[in-house]
């Protein structure tokens, strides 16, 4: 009796994500385990702990306004992981992300564990919720 080899995920890794009327290729990631945390303890993590804040919400959102000392690299950019990695090479580095509800941070999150980075927090509610509750805000 023969074994039927199935090849659907040699043919699944092989196959290309369909174009976003954008352009774009929608982003494929997994799931990686973070923290999540309110603005206010955001904030604490900031402050007592030494994390740093990565925005990836798009140039435009930032320059309208962000937390202070906000690092902004668009999760949307082709180059996302590459611009973190010059912006923060350690992978080490404790880092805050955020984004302006919550979703975008969580493909974030997703990117960066596979690049190996080892220590995000996800902000929950992202810069909106940051914004609504009286944090410190940079324009």
């Amino acid at each position: 009796m023969l074994a039927r080899v199935c090849r659907a995920s040699a043919l699944h890794a092989r196959a290309r994500p369909a174009l976003l009327p954008s352009g774009r290729r929608p982003l494929h990631v997994t799931r990686a385990t973070s923290s999540t945390v309110m603005p206010a303890e955001a904030q604490e993590l900031i402050k007592a702990e030494g994390y740093k804040y990565l925005d990836v919400r798009t140039p435009a959102e930032f320059s309208a306004g962000h937390a202070p000392a906000a690092v902004n690299v668009d999760v949307f950019d082709p180059d996302f992981v590459a611009g973190v990695q010059r912006a923060f090479p350690d992978k080490a580095e404790s880092l805050l992300v955020g984004c302006k509800a919550g979703r975008r941070s969580l493909t974030a999150i997703g990117l960066l564990s596979q690049a190996g980075y080892t220590d995000l927090v996800n902000l929950t509610g992202g810069f909106d919720l940051w914004a609504a509750q009286g944090l410190p805000l940079e324009a």
